[in-house]
C-alpha cells in the first residue's frame, strides 16, 4: 500500500513539474550554431552556398501559452569571405511568433515566422547597391524542459533570414538566405 501511495504521490508532482513549462511567462536564452547562407541569382537561377562559421544569438520573449509565443532576438552570423577582396558579416534583429505545442514530457517542437531587419555590413569592393533591409525570418526547432530544473529550456532549432537585394552592377536581384543551426539555452520566469 505505501508503494502505491508512494508511486501516485510521484505522479502527481512529476505531472505537476511538468505542466510548469507549459505556464504563460517570459523567457531570456542564448545560442551557439553553425552558419550556411545561400546566394541565389534569380535572372540567371544561379545558385552558391556559403559557410561561414559560427552563429551567436540571444533571444527573449513571452509565452502566453503551451502553443504561442512572441519572441525577438539578435544573430550575428559568421563572417563570409566571397574573395579576397569582398566580404560580409551579417546580423539580423528580429520579431518573430514561435508556434509549437509543449507536450506533459516537456518537449516542444515549434516553427517560428516573422520578420528581421539584416544587415549583410559588407567590407572592401561593394557588390550590392544597400546591404541592409526587411527580411522574412522562419525557422523549426525542437525545445526541451526538464522538469528538474525549473525554468530551464534546451533548444536546438533552424533559423534563417532570407533577404532580396539588388546588385551595384546593373538589373540583377539576387537572394541570399543567412541560416543557422544552433543550440541554445533559456530560462523561464
Amino acid at each position: 500500500m505505501k508503494k502505491a501511495v508512494a508511486l501516485a504521490l510521484t505522479g502527481l508532482f512529476a505531472t505537476t513539474a511538468f505542466a510548469g513549462a507549459a505556464d504563460p511567462g517570459f523567457y531570456v536564452g542564448g545560442g551557439y550554431g553553425l552558419v550556411k547562407s545561400k546566394l541565389k541569382n534569380l535572372d540567371n537561377d544561379s545558385s552558391e552556398t556559403l559557410d561561414a562559421g559560427h552563429s551567436l544569438r540571444v533571444y527573449g520573449g513571452y509565452a502566453f501559452n503551451r502553443i504561442v509565443s512572441l519572441e525577438g532576438s539578435y544573430t550575428k552570423y559568421g563572417k563570409t569571405d566571397l574573395s579576397s577582396q569582398y566580404s560580409w558579416d551579417p546580423s539580423a534583429l528580429a520579431l518573430t511568433a514561435n508556434l509549437g505545442y509543449t507536450f506533459d514530457s516537456g518537449f516542444r517542437p515549434f516553427a517560428t515566422v516573422g520578420l528581421s531587419y539584416l544587415d549583410l555590413n559588407e567590407s572592401g569592393a561593394k557588390i550590392f547597391s544597400s546591404d541592409s533591409g526587411t527580411a522574412f525570418r522562419y525557422g523549426i526547432g525542437v525545445e526541451y524542459m526538464p522538469a528538474q530544473v525549473e525554468g530551464l529550456g534546451i533548444r536546438l532549432a533552424y533559423e534563417a533570414d532570407a533577404f532580396r537585394i539588388e546588385s551595384a552592377y546593373g538589373n540583377d536581384s539576387d537572394t541570399i538566405n543567412a541560416g543557422s543551426l544552433y543550440l541554445g539555452a533559456s530560462y523561464k520566469f
